[in-house]
């Protein structure tokens, strides 16, 4: 088991990791870090003497302790511009994963703030991009914004302005331009032709006839790929690719949308991800529809 001065050195020398406390910035007084950790200002005064011996921090007397450059506050600052973090869940653990190698690696991981206020997704997104280009970032994780107009173009604008500013871009999830156009950029990604011809595939083994594909207006390019799998998979059973009828459903959640589904009549209803899948089950249930007797429901994602 560690000793208290080591659990606060620990501590603190991991928060100067993680940037909260910067070069030239102050430390809490030993009186508030006694507090803090409930223990004695001996106790304290140990842990900071560790850390100014690793020439991280300096103890001036009558002037408080002030973090030192330092490995620890020269590492590289990665950003996450991940506009719907929080909204949806299969970036958290990727972003948990992101932060946990930055730590290895000194590296300080900037998460995005405020992306569940009322600001739209494009609005958080810009912000973000004028954030991490202003703290000079080494590199972004950026995940392209979707469900917006104009939305190609203004992740485009993006990925240029923090290129012009000398920042490394890593796509995650999609790309900004239409399937087969890449950009320059690292993608990291999944083969989403593959995931929508294995589920598609799924359903008709199930005996399915009739299926609808429910999307939000503007999808991300991961939704169309999944969608032309769908169809492949129609076409090599010997069906028409026209059997899938692509059906749009609003983003709002508390928008009626069971009749949108029901109107087509359909055995199997693939949504583009499972957050999709949870909206349209509760209203369909709600509509009287027997699931999965009627009507067989398929999700994208599972992260949970």
């Amino acid at each position: 088991m560690k000793k208290k001065y080591q659990t606060i050195h620990d501590t603190l020398k991991q928060e100067i990791i993680d940037g909260l406390y910067g070069e030239g910035e102050f430390l809490p007084t030993e009186i508030e870090l006694a507090n803090r950790f409930e223990t004695s200002r001996p106790t304290v005064a140990k842990a900071l003497d560790m850390l100014r011996l690793q020439k991280i921090i300096e103890r001036r007397a009558g002037y408080g302790t002030v973090v030192l450059e330092s490995e620890l506050t020269c590492g590289k600052k990665i950003g996450l511009l991940i506009p719907r973090l929080g909204q949806t869940e299969i970036f958290e653990p990727i972003c948990t994963a992101i932060e946990e190698e930055g730590r290895r690696h000194h590296w300080q991981v900037m998460r995005p703030t405020g992306t569940g206020d009322s600001r739209t997704a494009a609005e958080i997104a810009d912000r973000l991009c004028l954030k991490f280009i202003r703290e000079k970032a080494s590199g972004v994780f950026f995940t392209p914004v979707e469900h917006v107009s104009g939305g190609e173009e203004l992740n485009q604008s993006i990925i240029a302005r923090l290129k012009e500013a000398g920042i490394q871009v890593v796509l995650l999830d999609r790309d900004v331009v239409d399937w087969p156009d890449q950009t320059e950029s690292d993608l990291v990604g999944i083969d989403n032709i593959q995931a929508g011809y294995v589920i598609a595939q799924h359903v008709l083994e199930q005996g399915c006839q009739r299926i609808v594909f429910a999307t939000q207006p503007n999808p991300a390019m991961t939704v169309q790929l999944r969608i032309m799998g769908c169809r492949e998979a129609l076409l090599q059973s010997g069906r028409s690719s026209d059997a899938l009828v692509v059906q749009e459903v609003p983003e709002d959640e508390t928008a009626p949308c069971a009749t949108l589904i029901t109107q087509h009549q359909p055995d199997a209803l693939i949504c583009a991800n499972d957050a999709t899948a949870a909206v349209l089950m509760r209203q369909l249930l709600d509509a009287g529809i027997s699931i999965p007797e009627q009507l067989k429901v398929a999700g994208f994602d599972d992260v949970k």
